[in-house]
């Protein structure tokens, strides 16, 4: 946090107090005045950065989402293939869940609560995944299938294994297993459906 005014060092700690708190236990049973406390903060403080809890959960949700969004975006648009846009969408998206595990499980535990909430236009990145397969199926790359099908079930090879380490059933990093993770994806992108 060098380089960082009093205000914003503020708010980084808010955030972070609370993106631990919520990943621990939620954000619905997480306190304002809990947050305050991990911040070393009084409680009345977060109200001059954030309106509400509810705010302050929903801002790290959508921040962290267009981020990763753009992150992947950028990872797969300089190579020509499926084959190759798979393996750097999948090292990307492993690399950020390595970099702050805590930020990605937070997303990752509460996307069913917030995706409604994500404005219109606002980058995603199934989108990003779903465009690829789309011009590479449109192509003759992959197999005309479900472009929706194939997403779902290529993002699920790496988004189940991060669940599970969530939960505790797979330890270490992601980016362990990038050539695993993109080569699954590719059998799966590679099926025939009929």
């Amino acid at each position: 946090m060098a380089g960082m005014g009093k205000a914003e060092d503020t708010k980084a700690r808010i955030e972070r107090a609370a993106l631990t708190l919520f990943v621990a236990r939620g954000v619905a049973e997480t306190t304002t005045r809990e947050i305050a406390m991990a911040a070393s903060i009084a409680e009345g403080t977060i109200y001059r950065y954030f309106p509400s809890k509810e705010q302050l959960a929903l801002n790290m949700f959508l921040g962290h989402h267009r981020a990763l969004a753009e992150a992947l975006d950028e990872a797969q648009r300089p190579h020509p293939s499926l084959r190759a846009k798979t393996e750097a969408i999948v090292r990307c998206y492993c690399d950020w869940a390595d970099r702050d595990w805590t930020l990605f499980a937070y997303h990752l535990l509460n996307q069913h609560s917030f995706l409604i909430q994500v404005p219109d236009g606002t980058p995603n990145p199934v989108n990003v995944v779903r465009e690829a397969i789309g011009r590479a199926m449109a192509a003759g790359e992959i197999p005309k299938n479900n472009v929706d099908l194939a997403a779902a079930s290529a993002i699920g090879v790496v988004l189940q294994a991060a669940t599970y380490k969530v939960y505790g059933r797979f330890e270490g990093p992601l980016s362990d297993h990038v050539t695993f993770f993109a080569a699954a994806a590719w059998a799966v992108l590679s099926v025939k459906e009929k």
